[in-house]
């Protein structure tokens, strides 16, 4: 059985360190309990035991809950950098903001807080083009930018999904922009 609470781990800078806000749920023993299953979920476990879990992965890929406060409810998880693609937010974000905020451990969560490697800051390009570059290629200065988001959110082909987009556009809106959840995905 692998254990991710490790109350003497000492994160380094290659660590990602995720900050919760924690509260128990009743069927919950503790804040220990509460805190093991969320570092589980977020990384190589699940709910239940998993037969194919070596130690060798667990060694080289399990998080370490190293900090609880059951006076203010804050935990602390530092993740391995291996766990993630370091220009994939989205990845970054299911992990660690994902399945956790389901879990029947948990009466609430929150995410504080987030401390990123060097490596993964610099990996991030950011935003293509920056609400200037937006703004020059709308043409829109002086004035919030007004936009949707497509919906369905996936499921949509081309040109149904432009079709909307372009209803949106003479309706008025300045943009429209895609669901995070929509992706490379084959049928979209």
């Amino acid at each position: 059985m692998v254990h991710y609470i490790n109350l003497n781990y000492k994160p380094d800078e290659n660590d990602l360190i995720a900050m919760y806000y924690v509260e128990k749920a009743p069927d919950c023993d503790d804040l220990k309990q509460a805190c093991e299953e969320i570092a589980k979920e977020s990384s190589i476990g699940t709910w239940t035991e998993i037969a194919t879990l070596s130690s060798d992965i667990a060694d080289k890929l399990k998080p370490s809950a190293f900090y609880i406060d059951p006076e203010t409810n804050i935990v602390k998880i530092a993740y391995t950098r291996e766990l993630f693609e370091a220009d994939n937010m989205s990845q970054i974000l299911s992990a660690i903001a994902g399945n956790i905020f389901g879990m029947k451990a948990l009466k609430n969560l929150r995410l504080l807080d987030v401390s990123f490697p060097n490596d993964m800051i610099k990996a991030y390009k950011g935003p293509k083009y920056g609400i200037e570059g937006i703004r020059k290629i709308t043409g829109i200065k002086g004035r919030p930018l007004l936009g949707t988001i497509v919906k369905p959110k996936v499921g949509l082909n081309e040109i149904e999904h432009a079709r909307v987009c372009g209803e949106a556009w003479k309706g008025g809106l300045d943009i429209v922009k895609d669901d995070e959840n929509l992706t490379s995905m084959k049928f979209n």
